[in-house]
């Protein structure tokens, strides 16, 4: 098999996982807006509870998808991701509560606007 063709294989491979990945946590996701909404006001300090950072060092979360945040959340309380402040607070957080803030900050929408031309 040529080159190209493993590499069309394991593109097409990645993309079908990505996709099956999708309906899994499409169909995992039962997380309860208002109650996301409510327990987001802890994450506001930091991550705001529009989603939008209030430090210069802390990312966005509002607009994310599903699976970037669970898996970030999920990450930081198995300790496979490090923060000093989010290590501590995501072991707090029960599955329920992981699926209400991803339900939360995943339902903001943002919009962008490109700078115009001149």
């Amino acid at each position: 098999m040529s080159e190209k063709s493993t590499a069309s294989l394991r593109a097409g491979a990645a993309l079908l996982g990505c996709v099956l990945l999708g309906f899994s946590a499409s169909a995992q996701a039962a997380g309860d807006l208002a109650e996301g909404r409510a327990k987001a006001v802890q994450c506001a300090v930091c991550h705001g509870i529009d989603g939008l950072a209030k430090q210069p060092l802390v990312p966005n979360l509002a607009g994310n998808s599903e699976i970037y945040l669970k898996k970030q959340l999920d990450a930081f309380r198995a300790g496979k991701r490090q923060h000093e402040q989010m290590t501590i607070i995501a072991q707090g957080l029960s599955d329920q509560d992981v699926a209400d803030l991803v339900a939360w900050y995943s339902g903001i929408k943002v919009s962008v606007e490109l700078p115009a031309d001149n």
